[in-house]
Parts: C-alpha cells; structure tokens; sequence
C-alpha cells in the first residue's frame, strides 16, 4: 500500500514541475513560448456508424475538443476557389469511424499549449516492412484521436531501402507541422489541406501522430493514432531468401536481357524494369494472365496488381541479377489454385540503359497512376493520360477499371484527345453543353471512328486539368444528352508512341452486367469513382437509399448517413450481416470497422449506381460478391423524393421513382386496366391492373405484397430473400409495374425490387395470346416473336402462321404447359399470357347454408387457376423471363380493347406507330 502511494505521489510531482517549466524546456525541445491553455487528450467523437458510445465518454472535457473544432470551422470558411482546388488536387479516402480510445489515454497528457507524453502504451517505433521498394497505394487507414471533423488520408506509400514513408494529408490548411517519433515534418500547403511528405509509417500497427495547428491565437498540439493498411508479404518456405544486392548505382533500369523457363508455356511472363534502390535490386515482373493472384518469392508470398485492361497481374519482387531465381505463381484459372514453379533470369550491367521517368519503354508497373494533384506543361509529342469522366451511360473503356485513360497529341500548343467508350450508343460527340450542340452546325459535331469494335472519338482539348462540357448523340433516340464532363490530369501524362492506342488491338467484348453473376472472383474491381458534391461539408441523411444485387443471402444493405468532407461525398454502409470483412469500392478496398453488423465508409457518386463488392465470410470459403447502390441526395436544397410505386390501386400522376425523370403521360381515353408514363432517356413505366374483376382482387391495401420490405422471423433475425423471391412477390399484387427501358440501359439500384424490369425493343418473345399477336402483326413486329404457345391449327394471324409453316417460330407449348427446354434454347426474353390464366371472379356464396354447388366449383376453378398462375411466374421468374398478361379482352368497348396496341408500340419501339392506328380506329368509330 505503501508503494502505491510513493508512486501517486511521484507522478503527482512530475506533473506539477511540468506545468511550472518554461516553455523553452518543454518536452517537445521547440523552445515554444506560446501562452498556455487548458488542454487535455480529446475523446474522439462518434462518427453516428457505432452505437455503444457510454455516457462517461461524453462527460469527457472539452477544451481539445472547442479548440479542433475552431481549428476546423476556420479551415471551413476558406475561400470557394480553394475549396476547389483541393476538390481537384487532393482526394480524401473516406471519413472513417473513430474507435473511442481507453480512458487510461487520457492520463497521458497535460494540460500545457503542448501536449506533453509522461508513458505511452505504444510499442517502440518501426517503419520497416517487408515490402520491396516502390510505390503502394494503402488498402485503408483508421484514425482516433480529435473531434473528427479533421480528416487524415494516406493516399500514397513509398518502400525505400526496406523502410515504409507515407504522404500523409491532413484536411485542414492550419496543420503546420506533425511530430511523428520524435522527429518533425513541415507541412506544404495545397488549397485547403496539409500535406506532408516522406513521413515514416508503421504499417498494420497504431503509430502516433501529433499535429500542431495555428488556427487559433495560440498553437494546440492534438494526438491522434493513426493505422495505415496495407498488406505486407508474408513469410513462406516454398522459395529461399535471394541475395539481392549489386554495386549497379541506383536507378531504374531496362533489362538487358529476361528469360524465363517451367509452366505449360501458354502464360507469357515478362519483366519491364529493374530498380536498384540502396544497392539492392527489385524486378518488376508481368504475368500475361489475370489469374495469377499470388507469387511466392525470396521466402515470402507477394500479392499481384491487376490490370483488367490488359489482362495481366504485376509484382515487385527481390531479384538476384545475372542468376537464375526460382519463383512460384499461384494460379486461379483451375478449379482449385493451382502453384506452378518458374525459374527466371534478369541480365543487367553498370552499363544497362537508363529508364527516364515518361519512358514508354519502361512497360506497365500495374500501379494506378495517383499523382494527379500534380500538374506539368507537356511539350509536343503523344501522351498516355487519366482521364475523368461524370455523367450517366458515359463510359470509358475499359469501364470497370479503376483508373481510365486517353490518347492526347500536343501539337504547337494545341492539344487533342481520343477518347474510346466501352458502348456503341453515341455515334457523335460535342464539346460543350447540351443546348450548345443542339445549336451547333453538324459539321461541329464529332463523329466516332471505329476499330474493333470499339467506338473512339478526337475531341479539341482546351484546356488541361479542368473540367470540360462534352454532350453525347444517341444513335437510337436522335437526341443530344448533356450533364457530363471529361478532365485530363498533365500530372499523369506519360509519353508514348505515336499510334498508341487504350484498346490495344483488343476486340470489343464487353457485355453489361445483367445482374444475375453477383459472385465475383477475388481479382474483380471496382471503378474509382467522382464523388465530388455541391453540398457544403457536413453529415446528411440520404433522401433515400437503394440497393441490388447478392445471391439472396443478405437481407438488406442499409446508408445511414452521408458525410462530406472537402466537396466529397463518403456513406456509412451497414451490411445486415457481421461477416462482411472487406469491401472494394472506388477502385479501392476498405476495411470493416467496429463490431456487430459489417459497417464499411466509402467515396460515391450521389445521384447515381456505385458498383461495391463485398467479400464474405459466412460460407465455408470466402466470396466476393457484387452489389449496385443508388444513394439519392438532393445537391441543390430540396430532398428528392422516395420512388411512389403503387402496388394497390391506379396511379391517378405519374409515379415518381428514385434516378428517373418524369417526361410526360401516355393519354388512354378508353382502355381501363393499364397506364403508361415516359421517363428520361426512353425508359417507359407501364402500370397494369391486374386483378380488378377477377378473383384475385385483394380489398385490403394491407394485403398488397411489399416485394422489398425487410421481414423478421421470431428470434428478431431479418428474412434474406433472394431476387427470383422478390419478383414472383410482385406479381402478387393488384397492380403490376412494368419499368421498360433500351438495351444496356443502367437500372437504377433498387428498381429490380419494385418493377419488372423488360428491355426494349423485346425480341425472341414467347406468346400465349391471339390478342398480342393480332396487336404485334398491325405493327409488322412480328419479328419478335420467338416462339408461341398457340397450336399451329388454332393461329388466327396469318404471318405468324407462315412463319411457323417456315421455321422462323416455333411452338413452345400452351400456357398450361410450356416447353421449358424450347424456351430456353431459343433465349426467351418475355411471356405474354393472354387474360384466359385469370380466375375469374366467382358469383354467389361459396360457404354456409346459402352456398351454391355452382358457386364452389367455380371457387375451386379460380383456386386452380390461381395456383397455375402462381407456377407460371416462378417458373418464368426462375429463368429471368418477366410474365405479362394481355387483358385486352377483358376490357368493354371495341376501342378500349383496341388501346392495348399502345403496349406493344413501347413494347417494340414503335410508339408512334401504335398511335395512329389506334386514332385510325376512333376515327373510324365516329
């Protein structure tokens, strides 16, 4: 007890000298001479991500915390021009949740204007890390420490002589200087962010981080603790450590000569460069195979850097130069992964040539190009570029890679881009908005040239660095669609070869994503993406949030806010499952943070689909799993609405829905059980009615299925459903919701659980009505058709029966039991059902004293039909194929029957075709 005492007592001591130093003696050795203030280690905020916050952590006092936050609302009150320059120049990872720290941490600081260290919980400090030098970008970074309002990003690691240095970022211009091991670093101001360069990083491990800020009377120093992730080699006995070292000067260098021999022979592996760093080399080696994910080297196992372009996986491994080196590349293109052993060689002298840093020769190192807050004049010659688009359906190939680029030629000061989309829509574009190019003389125009099948086109560039109007043509729709830009980054120019091109001979086989693969492989990306914002810094709610995709495991994926730091735009995601430990987003990969449900922050695009794939590991092996969510949030000051499907009753306006343009209402003056709404960019909303006047009429709206609401079973777990579930549930209600759109056509994330969704103009259809055939003949789209469920002898249309007669369709089966092997063989892309599949609505009692023998087996039939029906879709569902029931027959009224021909005209592209012969027809009546 004693003892005890002595050492309160001692520590007691020790704090009152402290406080009576002069600041020329303090810890720090500055020689500050700065007034003191109350300051004490902050308790880190909650960033609304964790719930568990207890009532003692917030009792915590506020001094730091009063002094961050005047720090941070004078950072926020910078001009709008620098806002924008760290919009263009500096870009933040995320806002990540802040872990509350131990309240033991608070002891280890005083209250002086310099935050002094009396013990520390931290191991000793080491940057070294097993990585070979070179460039990394880090997998994610977790911070506490502050209020959270000042963001720290490490967007960049450099390995050198075995030691890990990181660019750390801090999102506020008055961060002067950090200390980090008791050494300080000077800040170098770029817009509103600090930036600090070669800081030595621990990786994988917490490392304290202590940054002085001037934007008060006096300077405050705040603690944070920073993890920066990133996935170092891991020790393995398969190959044996290399002797690496060479009196070759450092430099990086083109091989004089590469060899390598072991394999089947069908992989090309090359290596593009040899980087000798403190008298030691490193190999960067190219496997032409996207399925080699790992190589075991120098007794460790190095993780690959793909390139979905060019198909190849890169790494930077020790090499022992002039010998033979044996290497083990772990391929996933088997069944199981497969390791196949190698023995390469790397022939270099003192005398090797050279590689200059804009070398076209110096080959692909497969690391994304990040220095794009850097900007530099570019002289005459030809450049490879990232590029950076925004806008809808606007896409550059390859669009699921993580980093695009372009083609631009410098010419006497004049520059030119070519361009090349991954879709084949756009036969021209213009450079300037929308209602420019509607105005612009056609000659103006920029019209694609195609190889490949690729689509490329040579734009004029004005300018570098800068945000630039284009407007692309459609091709189907003869119309100008504007809202997008392009940006060329010079700071990432790199000069190659005249004739280069992005494709590289490739041919065009990219195919849009039906949504029905959702398990991706571990090598799948995502695009990185724009996620700048209108909105003034902050934490938002999303006006509304959609999802799609998975394999039906996953009962929800739910935004529970939107925090905007620097005019970007980062969501806090919440899984309804805890396995989920990775997420890739933005052509980065981020960590889970804190416990329960699997919680990720990530960069999006509001107001538009963001492709995430998440790995989890709920089954026997981890599983990479693609989703698309749409987050909506208004940017201009009033909420945009949640999507208004009705599913009970007739819509009396037009629906408003999540990512969709209301354009105009289709009028129907005579026809009663569908309507017709047009949206932007062609889609087209069919609402149909039906189950009035049929046995299928629910009365109460509390019956109406909601196909995407989360259901609970008794112990409190939510329901996962998969999307064949959710389809055949929209079916189920009294009004169906038929969301047509073109070909290629980017839902909107969430839709798929409100509507079925049908692409137009529809082909290869299956039809079980002679309504829908007479309707498809009078619009000559008969084409269509791909097979019928009509018999031969009972067609009534003629050039469908002579189609049949030469083998153009086939005969798949009634309705009441389709050919399913014929079905699918021929591709089947719609179900249209003629009204005969509704139970008809029974008359009379059908229990109790009073109950007719005619009235129950008329209750029996509609229960028979109803289940036939029921079959019907889930068997049509299963194959992906929507199911739409033709009711025209139903309706009273020769034109009210005759209205439906307005369906099949959006059905088939010929809407106003399917107009005048339906006018034809009132004419006619009159």
């Amino acid at each position: 007890m004693k003892g005890k005492i002595k050492v309160i007592l001692t520590v007691i001591l020790m704090v009152t000298l402290v406080m009576m130093m002069p600041p020329s003696v303090m810890a720090d050795g500055t020689g500050s001479s700065e007034v003191s203030t109350a300051v004490s280690q902050e308790q880190p905020s909650d960033e609304g991500i964790a719930e568990d916050q207890t009532a003692s952590d917030q009792s915590q006092t506020t001094s730091d915390q009063t002094a961050e936050d005047n720090a941070d609302d004078q950072s926020g009150t910078t001009s709008d021009k620098d806002q924008q320059d760290t919009e263009d120049t500096v870009e933040s990872d995320a806002v990540k949740k802040k872990a509350a720290e131990p309240r033991e941490e608070t002891t280890h600081y005083v209250t002086t204007a310099k935050a002094v260290r009396l013990a520390t919980t931290l191991d000793a400090f080491d940057n070294s890390t097993t990585l070979s030098d070179g460039t990394y970008i880090p997998s994610g970074i977790t911070v506490s420490g502050g209020t959270g309002k000042v963001t720290i990003t490490c967007p960049q690691i450099t390995v050198k002589g075995g030691k890990a240095y990181g660019k750390i970022i801090f999102s506020s211009k008055f961060y002067t200087k950090i200390k980090v091991s008791g050494v300080t670093y000077k800040a170098t101001t770029v817009g509103t962010a600090s930036v600090f360069a070669d800081v030595p990083v621990e990786l994988n491990k917490d490392m304290e981080i202590t940054g002085t800020t001037t934007a008060m009377s006096a300077a405050h120093d705040v603690i944070y603790k920073v993890n920066v992730k990133l996935a170092e080699p891991a020790v393995d006995a398969s190959t044996v450590t290399v002797d690496n070292s060479t009196d070759i000067k450092d430099n990086s260098y083109k091989p004089d000569s590469f060899t390598y021999s072991g394999g089947s022979g069908k992989v090309k592996i090359s290596c593009s460069q040899i980087t000798v760093s403190d008298g030691h080399a490193f190999a960067t080696i190219v496997f032409g195979s996207r399925y080699y994910t790992k190589l075991k080297a120098d007794g460790r196992v190095y993780d690959g850097i793909i390139d979905t372009a060019k198909g190849t996986f890169t790494y930077v491994i020790p090499l022992s130069l002039n010998k033979d080196n044996t290497i083990i590349g772990t391929t996933t293109a088997m069944a199981e992964a497969h390791d196949i052993t190698y023995t390469v060689r790397a022939g270099l002298t003192s005398s090797s040539a050279i590689i200059k840093a804009d070398d076209p020769s110096s080959g692909d190192t497969g690391k994304d190009d990040i220095t794009t807050d850097k900007k530099k004049k570019l002289k005459d010659g030809t450049y490879k570029i990232r590029t950076e688009v925004t806008g809808k359906m606007f896409y550059i190939y390859p669009r699921d890679a993580s980093v695009h680029y372009s083609i631009i030629t410098v010419k006497n000061g004049k520059i030119k881009a070519t361009i090349t989309l991954n879709g084949q829509g756009y036969d021209y574009v213009y450079m300037g908005t929308e209602s420019q190019a509607k105005k612009a003389s056609k000659s103006s125009w920029i019209k694609y040239k195609a190889k490949n099948g690729f689509y490329s086109y040579t734009i004029p560039v004005s300018k570098l660095d800068t945000k630039l109007n284009i407007s692309a043509h459609s091709r189907n729709y003869n119309k100008w669609y504007g809202d997008r830009t392009i940006k060329f980054y010079s700071g990432t120019a790199k000069k190659v070869k005249s004739g280069t091109t992005t494709t590289e001979n490739k041919k065009n086989t990219y195919k849009r994503n039906s949504g029905k693969s959702t398990v991706v492989s571990a090598s799948a990306t995502t695009a990185s993406v724009n996620n700048s914002t209108t909105l003034k810094d902050g934490t938002y709610s999303p006006d509304s949030f959609n999802w799609s995709g998975g394999s039906g495991r996953l009962a929800y994926i739910r935004c529970s806010k939107i925090t905007v730091s620097n005019g970007r735009a980062y969501a806090a995601i919440t899984f309804s499952s805890s396995s989920y430990d990775s997420l890739k987003a933005g052509g980065r990969i981020y960590a889970k943070t804190g416990g329960g449900m699997s919680t990720f922050v990530i960069p999006v695009k509001l107001n538009a689909n963001n492709t995430i794939i998440g790995r989890t590991t709920a089954m026997s092996s981890a599983h990479w799993v693609r989703y698309s969510i749409y987050i909506a949030k208004a940017e201009g000051g009033a909420s945009t609405k949640a999507t208004t499907l009705s599913t009970y009753k007739m819509p009396t306006k037009a629906p408003t829905i999540t990512g969709l343009t209301y354009k105009s209402t289709v009028k129907i003056k005579k026809a009663g059980y569908f309507k017709i709404f047009k949206y932007e960019d062609g889609v087209t909303l069919i609402v149909m009615d039906l189950t009035s006047n049929t046995e299928l009429y629910q009365k109460s709206k509390s019956e109406s299925k909601s196909a995407d609401k989360v259901e609970y079973d008794e112990e409190g777990n939510p329901i996962a459903k998969s999307q064949h579930e959710i389809t055949e549930a929209l079916y189920q209600n009294n009004i169906v919701n038929y969301l047509v759109v073109p070909k290629g056509y980017d839902v909107p994330a969430g839709l798929d659980k409100k509507c079925i969704i049908v692409e137009k103009p529809v082909k290869d259809a299956y039809v079980a009505s002679d309504e829908s055939l007479a309707f498809m003949d009078r619009l000559s789209v008969t084409d269509k058709i791909g097979t019928v469920g009509i018999s031969k002898s009972k067609i009534k249309t003629a050039s469908v029966s002579k189609a049949l007669k030469a083998g153009d369709i086939k005969y798949a089966g009634s309705y009441k039991s389709p050919d399913y092997s014929t079905l699918v063989k021929n591709k089947t892309k719609l179900c249209i059902l003629s009204d005969n599949v509704l139970p008809a609505k029974v008359e009379g009692k059908t229990s109790g004293i009073f109950a007719s023998k005619k009235a129950k087996k008329a209750a029996a039939e509609a229960k028979d039909k109803e289940k036939s029906l029921t079959t019907l879709e889930e068997r049509f569902t299963a194959l992906s194929v929507p199911v739409l029931v033709d009711r025209s027959a139903d309706e009273k009224g020769k034109l009210a029957k005759a209205e439906w021909i307005k369906v099949y005209g959006v059905l088939s592209g010929q809407e106003k075709k399917a107009v005048k012969i339906f006018n034809k027809e009132v004419n006619d009546e009159k």
